[in-house]
C-alpha cells in the first residue's frame, strides 16, 4: 500500500480516538443534575508528526530473489526488457518461453503447484483462459490505471502491455489495393486461390477467430475457414515466415499481426509489401499483449515490479521503436511507421472473458475445417 496513504490512515485514526475519548460525565449528585463534561481529547501537532513519521519509516516489500516469468511472448521481441528489469531491479529472472495458449493450458494443469510468478501473453484470450480458472490475483488500481481502459482486464486481473493489430500483409507486385476486401470474409473468394497463408496455430489467430465466434457465430465461421481450407492456402508455423515470403514474392496475401511487416521494413524501406489494415469486423482486432500475477507466485513484490516496469519510458519505447506495437501509457510516442492507433477499425467494446470463453471453439472449428 502507498506509505502517503497508511500515514493519512494514521493522523485519520488518532484524531477519530481523540475525538472519541471525551471525558465522561461527572457523577450526579443525590438529587442534581449530572456533573459537567470533562475537556475533549486533543491531539498535538508533535503526535501527529510522529505518526507520520513512523507510517512513511515502514520498510516497503522488498524486491528481489527469483521471478519465474511464462512468456507467450516471443524471446526475440521481449529479452531486451526482460534482460534490462533483472538488471536494474537485481531480481535473478528464469523465463519458460512458449506459444501464449499452450501456456495458458500449462498453466490450468498446474494449478496451485505452478512455479509461476508472472504469465506475459501474446494475446488477451491466453490471459483470459488464466483468468476464468482463478489463478490470477487482482492487480493494484495504480498498475490497471496506466493504460486504457480496452486494455485491461474487466475484473482487474491482468493489464495491457503495448497494443497489436491483426492486418493483412501484401505483396505489392501482385495485389492492388481494388481487389482487396473490407473485411476478413471476404478473402473467401476464388480470386484468391492458391494466394492466401495462415498460421492457424498461432495464438493471435485463434484470438481473431474467437471474436469471429462471439460476433458472428460458430456456424459462419467454420463456414469461412472451410472456404478458406478449399482455396489452396499455403500454412505457416507464425507470422514471421508469412511476411519473410511476401517479402520474396512468395505469398500474396498473408494474415498476420502488423508488427511482423514493420519489423522488415524498417530495414528495407524499399521492400515490395506492406501491410493492410481492414475496413473493420475481427480482421481489423487491435489486441492488448498483457501480462498477470498468479496467485500461487512465490514473489509478488518482484511479479508486480515487473510488470510496472513494463509499463515504463524505456519499456514503452522498446515495444513501440523496436518491437513495432502501440504504446499504452500516456506520453509515449509511438514509432513513424504505425499508423494512429485510432484509425483503425477494431470491434468497440470488445470482451476480452467472452473471448477467452471461445478459445476452445476455435481450436475446435480450425481443426473441424481442415487445418
Amino acid at each position: 500500500m502507498n506509505k502517503k496513504f497508511i500515514a493519512l490512515i494514521s493522523v485519520m485514526l488518532m484524531v477519530f480516538a481523540a475525538c472519541a475519548s471525551e471525558g465522561e460525565a461527572g457523577p450526579a449528585g443525590p438529587a442534581g443534575e449530572a456533573g459537567p463534561a470533562g475537556p475533549a481529547g486533543e491531539v498535538s501537532q508533535a503526535a501527529i508528526d510522529a505518526a507520520v513519521e513512523a507510517a512513511l519509516a515502514e520498510p516497503e516489500a522488498e524486491v528481489g530473489g527469483t521471478l519465474v516469468i511464462y512468456s507467450g511472448r516471443k524471446e526475440s521481441l521481449v529479452a531486451d526488457v526482460i534482460a534490462a528489469f533483472e538488471a536494474s531491479s537485481g531480481v535473478d529472472v528464469e523465463v519458460r518461453y512458449a506459444k501464449s495458449a499452450a501456456l495458458a493450458g500449462t498453466l490450468e494443469l498446474e494449478g496451485a503447484i505452478s512455479p509461476a510468478d508472472v504469465f506475459f501473453s501474446q494475446d488477451p484470450v491466453s490471459l483470459g483462459v488464466v483468468a476464468k480458472a482463478g489463478l490470477f490475483d487482482r492487480l493494484p488500481a495504480d498498475i490497471l490505471d496506466n493504460v486504457p481502459s480496452w486494455a485491461v482486464d474487466r475484473n482487474g486481473f491482468w493489464v495491457g502491455t503495448s497494443g497489436r493489430s491483426r492486418s493483412l500483409v501484401v505483396d505489392t507486385r501482385d495485389v492492388t489495393d481494388a481487389e482487396l476486401p473490407g473485411d476478413i470474409y471476404g478473402l473467401a473468394d476464388e480470386k484468391f486461390r492458391n494466394r492466401l497463408g495462415l498460421a492457424p496455430t498461432n495464438s493471435s489467430f485463434i484470438a481473431m477467430i474467437a471474436c469471429m465466434i462471439e460476433s458472428d457465430g460458430e456456424e459462419k465461421v467454420l463456414e469461412w475457414l472451410t472456404a478458406i481450407n478449399g482455396l489452396g492456402y499455403t500454412e505457416y508455423p507464425k507470422n514471421s515466415p508469412q511476411v519473410a515470403a511476401a517479402n520474396a514474392g512468395e505469398l500474396d496475401i498473408g494474415m498476420i499481426n502488423h508488427y511482423y511487416t514493420l519489423r522488415v521494413l524498417a530495414e528495407e524501406p524499399n521492400a515490395q509489401m506492406k501491410n493492410v489494415y481492414l475496413d473493420g469486423g475481427c480482421g481489423a482486432m487491435v489486441m492488448p499483449a498483457g501480462a498477470g500475477v498468479l496467485s500461487t507466485s512465490q514473489n509478488k513484490p518482484a511479479a508486480l515490479a515487473f510488470i510496472e516496469y513494463l509499463h515504463s519510458t524505456s519499456a514503452q519505447e522498446h515495444f513501440t521503436n523496436t518491437v513495432y506495437e502501440f504504446p499504452l501509457v500516456a506520453g509515449i510516442a509511438p514509432n513513424a511507421l504505425l499508423p494512429d492507433i485510432n484509425s483503425l477499425n477494431s470491434p468497440s467494446n470488445l470482451n476480452w472473458s467472452a473471448l477467452a470463453l471461445w478459445q476452445e471453439k476455435a481450436v475446435e472449428l480450425i481443426a473441424q475445417a481442415g487445418f
